[in-house]
């Protein structure tokens, strides 16, 4: 899968995890971007896009900050499992920017 929004950075394959997206930083850092978060990101680019770059700075700030950083969908049930990474959810991002989404979906009124 192509992510364009990570070109800037050089694809790095883990040998554990080759079909998860990673990426090297020139200062050696590496980080993943996970299918869900991936997802998560592309909501906040269709329903928030005035804001959109702002989210992909705050991302680009904890890659220079942090050596080994993996976006997740969820922190709980990650897709990659690796030591000394620092976790992140697409709201660890997007909320201390106050950058919100409602999610007004519900199951079906059917049943009740």
């Amino acid at each position: 899968m192509i992510y364009p929004e990570f070109n800037k950075y050089k694809p790095y394959v883990d040998k554990d995890y080759p079909l998860c997206n990673a990426y090297q930083t020139e200062e050696g850092h590496i980080f993943f971007i996970e299918p869900w978060f991936y997802v998560g990101l592309q909501g906040f680019k269709e329903k928030r896009e005035e804001r959109f770059n702002e989210i992909l700075a705050a991302i680009d700030e904890l890659v220079k900050k942090n050596e080994k950083l993996i976006f997740t969908g969820d922190f709980e049930m990650p897709f990659v499992h690796k030591d000394d990474y620092l976790y992140r959810e697409i709201h660890d991002i997007t909320d201390p920017l106050n950058i919100y989404v409602e999610d007004k979906s519900r199951g079906s009124d059917y049943g009740d």
